[in-house]
């Protein structure tokens, strides 16, 4: 069953609904504008998915504060959701 939204306030269901300006009613769209204007140029065939892809990371470039980096974000992370359990 698909559920339309009313772009009359009027005809809102809701009480509080119909104390809402028109504007706010109106439907979202799906996706952002950025990702609108992507997918219309893959579509148009100008790009190709491949193409979007960042290179694959050699693992022997890994440097140390790579490693910093990671060990950091994941002590912090790990301790974020200690505090949050306890």
């Amino acid at each position: 069953m698909i559920k339309r939204r009313a772009l009359n306030p009027d005809l809102a269901g809701h009480p509080f609904r119909r104390t809402l300006p028109a504007h706010v009613l109106r439907p979202l769209p799906r996706f952002e504008p950025e990702v609108e204007q992507a997918l219309a140029v893959i579509s148009a065939g100008g790009l190709q998915l491949g193409e979007m892809r960042s290179p694959p990371v050699d693992p022997r470039k890994i440097t140390l504060q790579d490693m910093k980096d990671f060990l950091l974000a994941y002590c912090a992370c790990f301790l974020a959701v200690s505090a949050f359990i306890f």
